[in-house]
């Protein structure tokens, strides 16, 4: 359907938000309120465009009896950010500082949230096979939308982002020819099978699903930059409770979690430009 902008100047109101919200809890089971509005109402407003509405309020009704628009709008409003190595110096610091503390661990349980088309994920198993971790790891990879749980377990992509890929490959540190991670079919990349079989892909709502696994690493990059101060701290504490002791927690570089000291004192903030902590030992 064809993108319009006659409306763009018209303002969401409050009260439409909210009852939207309410219709994606009680009849799908999806939690967005404690997402940030600012940028829940900007996403909002491109869904708008993209059914021609007037208001928002009009999509209500339609949502309440149509799964696939439900489903349109639920993507839209938790649309993945992942990329093959994106952000190079963090996987420089994952491969050089955080693997080998990690090894010292019998088992290596990781949590990958927000696992969107599954490229961080597979970063990660790179990672960890590089490391000659990989056949005592598991990463757990979950995401609340099962479209983007789907396609991450494909784990096929297009080749024409290749070479920008190869480039945060190496800038990581990779020394090999990221091309020989995957096989490929006409345009298409897909990973190699023993870069999937550690790998567990679970529907998981970080709204309101509890602890699942204890683990020595979390990552979830650029996620709770759309939730609110509550839900993030809900959010970290839910990744805390996860951790075992002396285990790490790797948020996106651009995620200031306020009061992190005060809301959750078992976590030592190891590097502030990577947002990366670690869960500390004692009782609190």
């Amino acid at each position: 359907m064809t993108a319009l902008i006659k409306w763009k100047n018209h303002r969401i109101e409050d009260v439409e938000v909210n009852l939207l919200l309410h219709t994606l809890s009680e009849r799908y089971g999806y939690d967005f309120t404690g997402y940030a509005r600012a940028s829940l109402k900007r996403r909002l407003l491109d869904l708008m465009s993209y059914f021609d509405l007037t208001h928002l309020s009009q999509l209500i009704p339609i949502m309440l009896y149509d799964e696939a628009v439900a489903q349109t709008v639920i993507n839209s409003i938790s649309v993945p950010t992942s990329e093959f190595f994106r952000d190079p110096f963090v996987w420089q610091h994952l491969r050089n500082v955080v693997l080998p503390q990690l090894a010292s661990f019998p088992r290596i349980n990781i949590w990958q949230a927000g696992s969107g088309y599954g490229q961080e994920t597979y970063s990660l198993s790179i990672l960890l096979h590089e490391a000659g971790l990989a056949n005592r790891s598991q990463i757990f990879c979950t995401d609340i939308n099962p479209e983007f749980l789907e396609e991450a377990k494909r784990g096929s992509w297009h080749i024409r982002h290749l070479s920008t890929w190869q480039s945060s490959y190496e800038k990581s540190g990779g020394q090999g020819e990221f091309a020989d991670y995957f096989t490929q079919q006409k345009n298409m990349l897909t990973i190699r099978s023993e870069y999937k079989c550690h790998i567990e892909f679970i529907q998981h709502n970080l709204v309101v699903d509890d602890v699942f696994k204890e683990v020595q690493l979390v990552m979830c990059r650029n996620v709770l930059l759309y939730f609110g101060n509550e839900l993030q701290n809900r959010v970290v504490n839910l990744f805390t409770r996860s951790l075992e002791r002396g285990g790490f927690l790797l948020l996106g570089s651009g995620e200031n979690i306020l009061d992190v000291k005060i809301q959750h004192p078992q976590l030592e903030l190891l590097d502030n430009s990577l947002q990366l902590y670690r869960k500390m030992a004692g009782e609190f």
